[in-house]
């Protein structure tokens, strides 16, 4: 990585961008190979970057805040400068398991070719039941005839939050809601 990444931003894209497994345990393994020694001299970006990290774990359906603390410090036991940033900064994996727990309501996301809209039609499932402790409403069924009017919606997800703008536009970055749906 070293010389020719020059920015905080050009370092989260190539974390980003990064070559992991398909192994949800493995890619976290992988991402942590290369956030950890990143997260402490970060502060701009060690946020995004945690969620980078944290996804492939909260894939495997670990959402419980005291789960996700254990499964990282786990990963990162030979790494002790990264565990106590850790320490320090366990708001960040609360925020996260959040962002992450405010997607799954996006995972249903459709295109309407003939009405030219996305759709979001989210209803609990019983195996989601325990990922949506910390929403409240569990049932969503909007329509949008423009990315922007999209966009307004998920920020508005984030309302009681503490989540910056700035995080919330790289989870729409991550989550690739942009690039899936095309208005014409």
């Amino acid at each position: 990585m070293g010389n020719q990444i020059k920015s905080n931003q050009e370092l989260y894209h190539h974390v980003r961008l990064a070559t992991v497994s398909y192994s949800c345990e493995q890619a976290a393994i992988d991402y942590f190979d290369m956030i950890a020694p990143l997260c402490p001299n970060n502060a701009d970006i060690a946020h995004s970057l945690m969620r980078l990290g944290m996804r492939p774990i909260f894939y495997l359906g670990v959402t419980a805040l005291e789960t996700m603390t254990a499964y990282i410090e786990h990963l990162n036991k030979d790494r002790p400068f990264f565990l106590e940033w850790l320490l320090r900064n366990k708001d960040v994996i609360m925020s996260v398991v959040k962002e992450l727990t405010i997607c799954c309501f996006f995972y249903g996301l459709r295109y309407d070719k003939e009405r030219n809209i996305v759709i979001v039609d989210h209803k609990v499932d019983e195996e989601m039941t325990n990922v949506f402790v910390e929403v409240h409403d569990r049932r969503v069924h909007r329509e949008f005839s423009s990315f922007d009017e999209f966009k307004n919606f998920f920020y508005s997800f984030f309302d009681a939050h503490s989540t910056s703008f700035n995080e919330i536009d790289r989870l729409i970055l991550e989550e690739g809601y942009k690039d899936t749906f095309t208005f014409e």
